[in-house]
């Protein structure tokens, strides 16, 4: 059984650098405002992160760093997924070592011919076996270059220390088959901001939603307004935001990200090459999605 705290909205924040391309702390305000919008926690070194980009102590640092800057009560999840069972174990315990509460595991995906569910398996429960804290599947086909599928993901799961998914896979649907396969225990946390009301509706317990880095608060009510049983206000909440989503998931990605964080006043930085920048023609287009969210404080928006 996952921890209730898992059941909630956490935007996978993006990682701070210098103009110089090292790490710096998140801009001033930035976790506090993740906290007044409500949300449960966050997500350091996921995708939006670009865990892929950095060095084995830089991981250790920026851990250290968010942990100790996040405010009151906001949860850590921390992304330590590697392509050898060896390394995703000492990822996981170095993460907790440094505050992590759960650890989001991606699937290796580098010999992936090769990958069979059993192997996957074994992975996943020697990782969770290994773990002092609680591990979510990560399935992020986009990335990964395969789908682990419900099938798969249901061999994953059944070790008491696996506590749920998060599912980028965008298929709502398949919310409700892992529901009733994997009971009301286990934690389904997609990753499409723009269809957390759908997601809900199908069993989902939340999110890791990059629009909650922009919208933290609309996301949380999304979720809340749900729970309470006001589905309308859970609707007209995410009318509200799903095009900038769309926008961030169909093609902004991490410089969509980045550049969205930096008009709402905290810059993170460019992503780190090779990864580009968002491209200058992309700017006011992401601009207006901000504003007609009404995510752009007054003054920058004029």
């Amino acid at each position: 059984m996952g921890p209730a705290w898992l059941r909630g909205v956490f935007p996978p924040i993006a990682t701070a650098f210098a103009a110089d391309g090292t790490l710096r702390p998140s801009p001033p305000g930035f976790l506090e405002y993740l906290r007044d919008g409500d949300i449960d926690g966050v997500v350091a070194l996921g995708s939006n992160g670009e865990a892929a980009h950095l060095s084995e102590a830089e991981r250790l640092r920026w851990i250290h760093s968010v942990r100790s800057a996040i405010p009151t009560p906001l949860r850590l999840i921390v992304g330590t997924g590697a392509e050898s069972t060896v390394a995703t174990i000492e990822r996981t315990s170095a993460a907790a070592a440094e505050g992590a509460e759960a650890a989001l595991v991606i699937a290796p995906s580098y010999f992936r011919r090769h990958l069979t569910a059993d192997a996957l398996r074994r992975h996943y429960h020697a990782v969770a076996d290994a773990s002092p804290i609680p591990i979510l599947i990560y399935n992020i086909p986009v990335h990964m270059g395969y789908d682990l599928g419900v099938e798969w993901i249901v061999q994953l799961a059944g070790h008491p220390n696996i506590a749920g998914v998060k599912d980028s896979s965008g298929d709502v649907a398949r919310q409700a088959t892992l529901r009733a396969q994997l009971g009301p225990d286990f934690v389904l946390l997609p990753g499409t901001g723009e269809t957390m009301v759908e997601a809900l509706q199908a069993g989902a317990d939340g999110g890791i939603v990059a629009l909650a880095n922009f919208a933290p608060a609309a996301c949380a009510h999304i979720r809340r307004a749900w729970l309470a049983g006001d589905a309308e206000q859970a609707r007209r909440l995410q009318r509200t935001i799903a095009p900038l989503g769309e926008a961030l998931s169909r093609g902004y990605g991490v410089p969509g990200l980045k550049a969205g964080l930096r008009m709402l006043g905290y810059d993170h930085g460019d992503p780190r090459p090779p990864l580009p920048p968002l491209p200058a023609t992309e700017l006011t287009t992401l601009h207006r999605l901000l504003e007609e969210a009404g995510l752009m404080p007054r003054a920058l928006a004029s």
